[in-house]
């Protein structure tokens, strides 16, 4: 009778906002003190519609152990893969409590099946969540690329990547770093990718001279006119004062000012600069 009821769900998976899902649920058992949490499913597969810029994906949880369990950390197996716990970090959850973790997949410019990982550590070990997506092919309307899209969209507003589509990869995977990680997560994805755009400028390489100030007032305001956004929170971005800081200082150290190119003009200084200040060129 269980093996019937098994097949009928199968046969009757749920679709939900056009995405067809279908779910491997085999659970660690329960009681078990390396899998404290049992998941709803530890496999997620999600049959996407055309045109679909992110798949939502959401595992549940309980801890089905007698002691409390702790989720410590959660590591995903590619920057365009968001994982966001219910509750702040490090969760603890007492027994046969639970929650839900939230996965973010950003599907533009991909096609086919995806596999997509989530590394869940906790105080009795670690668990590995999988998602398949299956993205089907979608050419651009009018013969434009995803990218190309994405940036006239960055022209008409360069703070748009901190929102929508873009955010997974240009918001979420600052959120509470510092330093070289920061860097990488916020400032890297553009100017240190492998296929970096024409216009994103090479940090190693620019031609003039690159005080502490200069990067502290590039980092708050960016750069008017480009696709450059603002990064302080307080001019629209989604940075605070100390990431910006230990960006600052991680700049100034990997980047040394090489004083060889004359300056036109000072660089205003946070306090001096207006509602739309005048950024320095980043030539």
């Amino acid at each position: 009778m269980t093996t019937v009821r098994a097949l009928l769900v199968l046969l009757a998976l749920p679709t939900c906002g056009g995405v067809s899902w279908a779910e491997n649920s085999s659970r660690p058992a329960s009681g078990s003190d390396s899998n404290a949490l049992v998941w709803d499913a530890l496999e997620k597969n999600a049959t996407l519609p055309a045109m679909t810029n992110i798949a939502r994906i959401t595992f549940w949880m309980t801890n089905v152990s007698s002691a409390e369990t702790t989720i410590l950390s959660t590591e995903t197996s590619c920057d365009c893969t968001v994982a966001e716990a219910a509750k702040k970090l490090p969760w603890p959850i007492a027994p046969g409590d639970g929650g839900a973790l939230n996965v973010n997949v950003n599907t533009i410019g991909k096609f086919g099946l995806v596999t997509k990982t989530v590394t869940v550590h906790t105080s009795r070990g670690a668990q590995v969540l999988t998602i398949r997506v299956k993205i089907p092919f979608s050419p651009a309307p009018f013969n434009v690329s995803a990218r190309q899209r994405d940036m006239l969209a960055a022209q008409a507003d360069r703070q748009v990547v901190f929102r929508g589509s873009c955010a997974p990869c240009h918001a979420s995977p600052a959120a509470g770093q510092t330093g070289e990680i920061l860097f990488y997560q916020a400032c890297g994805i553009c100017h240190t990718a492998e296929h970096r755009a024409e216009m994103v400028p090479e940090l190693a390489s620019l031609n003039r001279e690159t005080p502490a100030e200069y990067w502290r007032t590039n980092i708050i305001f960016g750069k008017p006119g480009s696709l450059m956004p603002a990064f302080a929170k307080s001019a629209g971005g989604i940075l605070e004062t100390n990431q910006i800081e230990s960006l600052v200082e991680y700049l100034a150290k990997t980047y040394p000012s090489k004083g060889a190119a004359k300056v036109s003009g000072a660089i205003p200084s946070p306090r001096q600069a207006d509602a739309t200040p005048r950024v320095p060129e980043a030539k």
